[in-house]
């Protein structure tokens, strides 16, 4: 079996994605340790809401940020 070009590339992204979000959940325990794992998922899930919201504003409507990800 062939891989796609790409896999390996966002293989190692997740890699390193993982890593941070782990390191940056140690501290937020540590800083707040009243925090739950719910509320910590949480606010990544609003994290990546957020992100993944403008990202895609910015992939299908690159000369117009204001624009919607869902409008044509």
């Amino acid at each position: 079996m062939k891989l796609h070009e790409r896999t390996m590339k966002v293989q190692a992204a997740s890699c390193v994605i993982s890593a941070a979000f782990t390191e940056a959940l140690e501290k937020a325990c540590h800083s707040d340790p009243d925090l739950t794992y719910l509320e910590l998922l949480g606010i990544l899930h609003e994290f990546q809401e957020r992100w993944l919201k403008y990202a895609l504003r910015a992939e299908r409507h690159p000369d117009d940020p204001d624009a919607r990800a869902d409008e044509e």
